[in-house]
């Protein structure tokens, strides 16, 4: 009961057979979801491997870009902390190439967690509002003309 009353109506018309068992339920419910686990992990590792921030934000892109990696850890495929930071520094822009560098060249080699919060906080210093200008006008020079004609008589 347990199994019927957690998953979706499509899934459960699926799975839902006479006389089942709980262990033939989920036996059923891991083959849909382990299915075609070779062509998934290709399919996921592409995405993973060529996503690239765009117009994102860093935290919407480490977000994609951790979630890849996670469904690629569920199809047999995991990806080692050191592949997941250098494919997520390799999809940024050239604006990070400065905290870029010295997250590569850190000792040890910095965590996903830790790069992360690096990037973040080089996104707020480039975002930063540049300081409005001052409200008077400090030039000598005026903005308009004044021109006068006089008539001879």
């Amino acid at each position: 009961m347990w199994i019927y009353g957690t998953v979706s109506e499509k899934l459960l018309d699926t799975i839902l057979k006479a006389k089942s068992t709980a262990r033939d339920l989920w036996l059923t419910l891991e083959a849909l979801f382990c299915d075609n686990k070779e062509a998934q992990s290709i399919q996921y590792d592409n995405k993973f491997r060529t996503l690239v921030i765009g117009d994102m934000s860093v935290t919407d892109y480490t977000h994609k870009l951790n979630n890849l990696a996670d469904l690629l850890a569920n199809v047999d495929a995991p990806v080692t902390n050191h592949a997941l930071v250098m494919h997520m520094l390799n999809g940024f822009s050239a604006k990070f190439d400065n905290i870029i560098k010295v997250i590569q060249h850190q000792s040890p080699f910095p965590s996903f967690i830790k790069a992360r919060s690096m990037l973040l906080m080089e996104e707020k210093r480039l975002t930063k509002q540049v300081p409005t200008l001052p409200a008077h006008n400090t030039d000598s020079s005026p903005n308009s003309v004044l021109y006068t004609h006089s008539d001879p008589q």
